[in-house]
C-alpha cells in the first residue's frame, strides 16, 4: 500500500504530530511506502492576517502542491491528519479529483469548533455543534481572540460544507473516540463514513513496578486549568498522608505547582521531563492521574499508563473516561470537583491492593487495543475498505 500523508503543523508540539510520526513508522516497518506533504505552523510562515485568512478558507498552492505529489507518488489514499488552519479542506477535493480516496484523522474537534478544543473562557463549549454557520465562534472571537481569524476559519468550514467537500471528498473519518463520533454526527456529518480508530503508543514492555519503591500518584501534562491541575492540587489538601504525588510538566500554572511543591513535602514537583523518564516514573507510580476539565482527543498519556500496568484515575467526562473504564482500567470521579476526587485518591492511599489487582487488566488492555500491531490491523483495514470503496 502507498499512503501520502498531509498535515499542518501547530506552533505548540501535541499529539497529533506524535501519531502522524508513529503510524507512519508502523506502516513503514510492515512494508507500506509512506510519503509525507506538511505545512509548517502559520505562525511560522509570518503571513499577514488577510493572507493566512484566505489560505485558511480554500489554499490554493496546498491544492495544487498535493494533486502534483500526488501525480508523482502515485498514492492508493491520502491520509490527511490536520488540514487546518493552512492546508485548508481544499486538499481533500485535490484528492477526490486525482481519483484517490481520502481518509481524515479527527485529531480534536476542529471540524466542529473552530478552536479545536469545545472549551470557551475555561469551560466546555458546545455552541457551534449543530450550528452550520458557527456563528457563535465569530461572536465571541474564539480562535486567537481575533474575530477576523474566527470569521476567515468559520467561512472556510462553511464553504466546504456548502460545496460538498466534507460529505463528498471525504471517504472515511476516524474518531479517536466513539464521544467524538457521537459529537460528529450531531454536527451533521455523514454517519456512514464516520468510524472509531484510537491511537496507538510505542511497547516500552511489560516491566512492572519496583515494589520497594515509595507509592507514589503520577501526572504527566501541561499545567493550564483546563487540564485540572488546579482541582488536583486543591484535592491533594485533604488526601491523608501515605502517597507522594508526583507531578511533571510545564505551563502558565507553573508558579502554582511549585509553590505548593514548596509547602507540602508529599508533592514533587518534576518540571517538564523527556518521555523515557515519563514512562519510568509511570512504570512505578500506583496510578496515573488524568483530571482534565475538556473533551482531550485521546490523551496519550492515559495510553502510555496502559501500556506500563498502571490502571488510571480520570474525570468522568464521557471521551476521557468512557474507552478505558468500560475495559475496567480505573476508576473515575466528578469532573471539576475536588471533594470527588479527594475521595477517591483517599481511598487509593488507604487501600492499596486496589491499583495493584488491576495492573495485569491494564496491559492486556494496551495489548489488545492501543499497540502497534493492534494499530497496524486497524489502518491496513481502513485502508484497503477506501481503496475497494474508491474515492468518495
Amino acid at each position: 500500500m502507498r499512503v501520502l500523508q498531509l498535515h499542518n503543523h501547530h506552533a505548540s508540539l501535541g499529539g497529533a504530530m506524535e501519531v502522524l510520526a508513529h503510524e507512519g513508522t508502523i506502516l513503514a516497518a510492515a512494508g507500506h511506502v509512506v510519503d509525507q506533504y506538511t505545512l509548517p505552523a502559520a505562525e511560522e510562515l509570518g503571513l499577514p492576517a488577510w493572507r493566512a485568512g484566505a489560505k485558511a478558507v480554500w489554499n490554493v498552492e496546498a491544492a495544487r502542491d498535493v494533486s502534483s505529489r500526488i501525480a508523482a507518488f502515485k498514492p492508493d489514499v491520502v491520509h490527511v491528519h490536520t488540514p487546518f488552519p493552512l492546508l485548508s479542506p481544499s486538499v481533500f477535493r485535490a484528492a477526490h479529483a486525482a481519483g484517490v480516496p481520502a481518509v481524515t484523522t479527527l485529531h480534536s474537534y476542529r471540524y466542529s469548533c473552530v478552536v479545536g478544543t469545545c472549551v470557551r473562557d475555561g469551560k466546555i463549549c458546545e455552541d457551534c455543534v449543530g450550528s452550520k454557520l458557527k456563528l457563535p465562534g465569530i461572536r465571541h472571537a474564539c480562535y486567537h481572540d481575533s474575530r477576523a481569524a474566527t470569521t476567515a476559519l468559520t467561512l472556510g468550514l462553511g464553504i466546504h460544507r456548502a460545496a460538498g467537500t466534507f460529505h463528498k471528498a471525504v471517504t472515511r473519518y476516524l474518531t479517536l473516540t466513539d464521544f467524538a463520533r457521537r459529537l460528529m454526527v450531531r454536527d451533521g456529518y455523514p454517519e456512514d463514513r464516520i468510524f472509531v480508530k484510537p491511537n496507538s503508543v510505542p511497547d516500552p514492555g511489560a516491566a512492572g513496578r519496583r515494589e520497594d519503591g515509595p507509592r507514589e500518584l503520577f501526572f504527566a501534562g501541561r499545567l493550564i486549568k483546563i487540564k485540572g491541575v488546579l482541582t488536583l492540587l486543591e484535592a491533594w489538601k485533604n488526601v491523608p498522608r501515605g502517597m507522594k504525588l508526583v507531578i511533571a510538566g510545564d505551563g502558565e500554572l507553573r508558579p502554582v505547582v511549585e509553590a505548593a511543591a514548596a509547602a507540602d513535602s508529599s508533592i514533587e514537583f518534576l518540571g517538564w521531563v523527556d518521555e523515557e523518564t515519563v514512562t519510568n516514573r509511570m512504570r512505578d507510580a500506583e496510578v496515573v492521574l488524568v483530571p482534565s476539565e475538556w473533551y482531550e482527543g485521546q490523551p496519550l498519556v492515559m495510553l502510555r499508563s496502559l501500556a506500563v500496568g498502571t490502571p488510571l484515575l480520570t474525570s468522568d467526562l464521557e471521551n476521557i473516561c468512557e474507552d478505558v473504564m468500560a475495559a475496567g482500567c480505573g476508576w473515575t470521579f466528578q469532573t471539576g470537583s475536588a471533594q470527588s476526587l479527594a475521595t477517591r485518591l483517599t481511598q487509593l492511599v488507604e487501600q492499596p491492593e486496589l491499583a495493584a489487582d488491576l495492573r495485569k487488566r491494564c496491559r492486556d488492555s494496551y495489548v489488545e487495543s492501543y499497540s502497534p500491531a493492534a494499530d497496524l490491523v486497524r489502518l491496513e483495514r481502513t485502508y484497503d475498505e477506501v481503496v475497494e470503496l474508491g474515492p468518495a
